[in-house]
């Protein structure tokens, strides 16, 4: 990982307001606390050696057929283990995007592989950092276009959009795509790392044969089961949230930032003076407001900062600190 990458709050103290984590943090876990309290007896044994009783719940619950669905220690090492089945391919990473992408194929470039496929995709959908979704009719096109190459979509921010996208059933009958999905962005839990691949068993099964045994920890198998039992009990307004960003982009705007078009919660702005890295330490030292200085992503600039929209009164706080900025 990029130094600077993800949410980097563990850096400051004294924040009160966070739009640097794309991830909700109206959530309430008091069940799952208490759940996993009631089970750390788990932790003197090994888990699951592969964590498929989570695996097939979730392909109960998704309605797909079995060996369709490969859970990891969240969606980040979905991708490293992505990068290192098919690492003989040729790499098409859109950018700006999800640096874990580009980094997770580092040290893999002497190595070779059999396999005689000519591209991988990756596309993150919505993408990070601009909160853009690639229209789902383009995107299938290229898939069926392109039957030989490989289209590794991330979906870890579905949860967090309107608008149509691939869904689970539909990645698992092509045979050239490997959909993630990330349990860490739909309920709120980044410290227990849950994620999971969705695909065609086939395809799948290349990828885990490069995975290493109990590579998800006893407790995240358990709460990937309570979470999954309770689902309903976790909602994200992504109504609320697409239309504080939509109010926070015009203001954005009238201060003359510019920002990218976007089709979530994530809003890519871009100052017309001064650096997105002075701005930020600004923002947290007289406000206690952390945003993400977007300048380390490719092809972005130094005034360039992503936010993820939080509660009306947050995000007015937000724009009146911006605003008595220089």
């Amino acid at each position: 990982m990029i130094n600077g990458h993800g949410d980097d709050i563990h850096n400051y103290g004294g924040v009160r307001i966070n739009f640097s984590s794309n991830i909700y943090a109206g959530f309430s876990h008091d069940g799952l606390f208490d759940h996993l309290s009631k089970s750390m007896r788990l932790v003197a044994n090994y888990p699951e050696p592969s964590p498929l009783s989570l695996e097939k719940r979730i392909e109960e619950i998704s309605g797909l057929d079995s060996d369709c669905v490969m859970v990891t220690n969240g969606a980040t090492e979905a991708i490293y283990l992505i990068a290192r089945t098919f690492h003989g391919f040729n790499t098409v990473i859109p950018q700006p995007t999800f640096s874990e992408y580009a980094d997770a194929y580092k040290g893999l470039a002497n190595q070779s592989v059999d396999f005689q496929r000519r591209n991988i995709f990756w596309f993150c959908i919505p993408n990070n950092p601009t909160g853009y979704v690639m229209p789902k009719d383009d995107l299938i096109s290229k898939i069926k276009s392109n039957s030989d190459d490989i289209f590794v979509i991330d979906e870890s921010y579905a949860a967090y959009t309107k608008e149509s996208i691939i869904s689970l059933d539909e990645a698992a009958n092509y045979d050239n795509v490997l959909l993630l999905r990330s349990m860490t962005k739909d309920y709120g839990v980044p410290g227990l790392r849950l994620g999971y691949v969705v695909g065609n068993s086939n395809l799948l099964s290349k990828v885990r044969d490069n995975r290493m045994p109990w590579s998800v920890n006893a407790l995240a198998i358990e709460a990937g089961h309570y979470l999954l039992e309770h689902k309903n009990e976790y909602h994200i307004p992504v109504d609320e949230l697409i239309a504080e960003r939509r109010r926070v982009e015009n203001k954005m705007h009238e201060l003359g930032i510019a920002t990218s078009p976007s089709d979530s919660h994530m809003l890519l702005c871009r100052l017309s003076q001064g650096k997105a890295s002075e701005l930020k330490d600004y923002l947290i030292s007289n406000h206690g407001i952390l945003i993400r200085d977007a300048s380390n992503f490719q092809t972005l600039s130094p005034q360039h900062f992503r936010i993820a929209v939080q509660t009306e009164k947050e995000n007015d706080e937000l724009i009146k600190a911006i605003s008595q900025w220089k």
